[in-house]
């Protein structure tokens, strides 16, 4: 059997060990407000993470949370507290290559820190991608496509600005459907409100709406009997994650499919919410699920049991929008395509070449690693001190 030195040689020492973990905080402006159904916001923060080999290596990563800690609790700067503090000690010496590794003692460190394990995890698919010099996904298989299908958010909370965004998305090419945001009106209001926005899209685009988890299952049963009779697409966790057994009773209800996202982060989650035929669709996001191997876990699981997988995002810049796509673009099929507008959203990005919207999709940066560069000058200026 080869010890470690003669295995390293056999691959070429293609990585050393890890030396250094260094997080930076940039603040982004948004080009609009973006409003959720429990939160608004004009900006985006990001958490930077990079990871240094002995070998003068660097992957580079990042994890974000939509707005703040509304989603799941964790907020950017407690983020960057458990990596300081806890996770980067805890991989220092380890090898980046070895991902399952890096995950086990993340993940016995800070059982359930997902959103910063994601981040960890993919400065370390970055670094060794790039001393591979592939594309990360093909760590995960190989790429199939090279475009992803994407819908953008009508969250704006002005009518005419989500009118004119309708337009502007269809007409340039930056988006092949929409995902209207509710929650924030009353059940009626909202219910009006897709009727007119539906009327607006006029078959030029599919429909997604997301209440953002805000219905009980009375207000949903009776929002989606009114809404079977528009053209929608899919909904997205129209009721409570803590609430799997209404979602499977909607379910089976309705005839527009239901989506699962707040109620299914883990791979457990998903076997068990495809054993209850709960959703007919998954929403994969790299967050919530921590990181790119446990978001091919759940899509595995799910796929395996027949639900459909989407591509989700919590608004990350063109770095963790790239290794949305990446991951992506392993799969098989996306019938209902993704949400990785991300980039689109922002007034200026961290990557020197932003993310490119063509023919209703987001293009998979070509390259090794993530395939994007990051924009030093941009770190600088929105650096927070």
């Amino acid at each position: 059997m080869l010890n470690r030195d003669e295995r390293e040689e056999a691959i070429g020492g293609r990585t050393g060990c890890i030396i250094d973990i260094e997080t930076t905080l940039v603040d982004l402006p948004f080009v609009r407000l973006q409003r959720f159904a429990r939160f608004e916001t004009r900006t985006q923060s990001t958490l930077m993470i990079r990871i240094r080999d002995s070998l003068g290596q660097e992957g580079i990563g990042e994890t974000v949370v939509p707005g703040g800690p509304w989603w799941s609790g964790d907020s950017i700067e407690s983020l960057k507290s458990l990596i300081d503090i806890h996770l980067a000690p805890a991989v220092i010496g380890l090898d980046p290559s070895k991902i399952s590794v890096i995950l086990m003692v993340l993940q016995k460190t800070a059982p359930g820190a997902n959103f910063a394990i994601a981040g960890i995890e993919m400065a370390c698919l970055d670094l060794y991608a790039r001393a591979l010099d592939v594309p990360v996904s093909s760590l995960f298989g190989g790429q199939l496509h090279e475009e992803i299908p994407t819908v953008w958010p009508l969250a704006s909370g002005n009518h005419e600005t989500d009118l004119t965004e309708i337009g502007e998305k269809l007409e340039t090419g930056k988006s092949s459907g929409f995902k209207i945001k509710l929650g924030r009106l009353s059940l009626e209001e909202d219910i009006d409100r897709v009727a007119l926005l539906t009327d607006a899209i006029a078959g030029r685009g599919r429909v997604i709406l997301d209440p953002n988890e805000v219905w009980d299952e009375t207000q949903a049963h009776h929002a989606l009997v009114r809404l079977g009779r528009l053209s929608i697409d899919l909904i997205e966790q129209p009721v409570s994650r803590y609430q799997p057994e209404a979602l499977a009773a909607l379910s089976r209800s309705t005839p527009v499919p239901l989506m699962v996202d707040e109620g299914a982060c883990t791979p457990e989650q998903v076997f068990r919410l495809a054993k209850m035929r709960a959703a007919q669709v998954l929403s994969l996001k790299l967050m919530k699920a921590g990181g790119l191997t446990q978001s091919r876990k759940m899509a595995d699981i799910a796929s395996a049991a027949g639900m459909l997988l989407y591509m989700g995002t919590f608004l990350e810049t063109s770095l963790g929008t790239a290794a949305g796509l990446h991951i992506a673009s392993t799969f098989p099929h996306l019938r209902f395509g993704s949400e990785l507008f991300g980039p689109q959203l922002l007034a200026v990005d961290v990557t020197q070449s932003p993310i490119e919207y063509v023919n209703g999709c987001a293009r998979v940066p070509a390259g090794p690693g993530l395939g994007v560069s990051i924009d030093e000058d941009v770190v600088r200026e929105y650096k927070r001190r």
